[in-house]
């Protein structure tokens, strides 16, 4: 059996990776992070002291060993990437930046079924994101896993444009997605085509992956799924109600039961201005179908979750909205037991 088997985000968690701050570095804010991040007015005067960096790094590895040790107890296998120096300097032809982090493989890497995928990030900082990973690469490749590598993106300005409403949208120059586009549901995968997600990506996803599944385009958000739906079992989704109405539910999904989430704590940041909304408060982990790693300061949304029988497990993070992502983004599930099936 193959070292990575995972089809869905909710059946019962055996292996994942956790991610880490360590050696966080702030890139230069170029088209693509602004294209990200929207960054508001006089960014460019945002200062960061290292005592602040440091302070702010520390508490959140604090707190990812929270997550792991909870893990653990758990029964779940816990990895986390190697070490690594994020302000060296990375550059393509025309452009040029730094390294950013290893905090989130959620974003850089895609389990499905048995392959995981580096995908093919928009922002440039993030070029080498998968790197901390590839020891642990090799070693599910050696497991019997596959692995695959999506077109490496030359990211020239042109992919990075505005609609007529000034929203920022992704050209079809190139595939370009981030993995925390896609939500999960065994042989039907739902891709967010957003400032993240082009619909070459989802082209070129779906023809990679070939005819055991299918991916269907989305349009629910900005960017990253995982802060406006998530499915937390067979029948079950938790939706923003600050963003989406029944609507607005991918049709495949509307005959679900929805539990309606409006009420995300604000956590506040570390830095001079915040890489996430209030919303990172939805940024949940699933363990099983009846499970959930919800943030301990979003007592609103435990419980709206307990209401509707979820065990619901609160760990504490306090910096989803400071680095611009919550449990979901920081770990990548790379076994869960389930098989290949449909759930439509």
């Amino acid at each position: 059996m193959s070292a990575v088997r995972s089809f869905t985000d909710f059946g019962k968690l055996q292996e994942i990776v956790v991610g880490s701050a360590e050696g966080f570095s702030f890139p230069p804010i170029d088209d693509s992070m602004k294209h990200f991040f929207e960054p508001p007015h006089g960014y460019e005067s945002e200062v960061v002291s290292p005592d602040t960096l440091a302070r702010v790094v520390a508490e959140t590895e604090e707190d990812l060993q929270t997550l792991a040790d909870t893990l653990g107890e758990l029964g779940v296998r816990v990895r986390r990437p190697d070490p690594a120096d994020h302000s060296r300097p990375i550059g393509v032809l025309d452009w040029a930046s730094t390294a950013n982090h290893a905090l989130m493989p959620r974003d850089c890497l895609l389990v499905v079924g048995e392959t995981v995928i580096e995908v093919p990030m928009a922002v440039r900082a993030r070029y080498a994101e998968t790197f901390p990973y590839r020891k642990l690469l090799r070693e599910y490749f050696d497991g019997g896993a596959g692995w695959l590598a999506a077109p490496k993106p030359q990211l020239p300005d042109e992919n990075y444009q505005y609609d007529a409403a000034g929203t920022p949208v992704l050209s079809e120059l190139e595939p370009l997605f981030d993995a925390a586009n896609i939500i999960r549901c065994g042989r039907d995968l739902f891709y967010n085509v957003s400032n993240t997600g082009n619909r070459l990506g989802a082209a070129w996803l779906a023809r990679t992956l070939g005819s055991d599944y299918r991916v269907h385009e989305i349009a629910i958000c900005g960017d990253h799924v995982g802060t406006t739906l998530h499915l937390l079992k067979p029948g079950v989704l938790l939706a923003n109600a600050g963003r989406l109405d029944q609507d607005r539910i991918p049709e495949p999904l509307r005959g679900w039961k929805t539990l309606w989430f409006d009420d995300p704590q604000d956590d506040g940041f570390g830095f001079g201005w915040p890489r996430a909304s209030t919303w990172i408060g939805m940024n949940i982990l699933s363990v099983d179908e009846e499970t959930v790693i919800v943030p301990q300061a979003q007592d609103g949304l435990a419980k709206l979750l307990e209401s509707a029988g979820f065990t619901v497990i609160p760990v504490p993070y306090r910096h989803g909205r400071t680095f611009g992502g919550g449990f979901h983004c920081c770990s990548l599930d790379v076994r869960r037991a389930g098989e290949l099936t449909s759930y439509l």
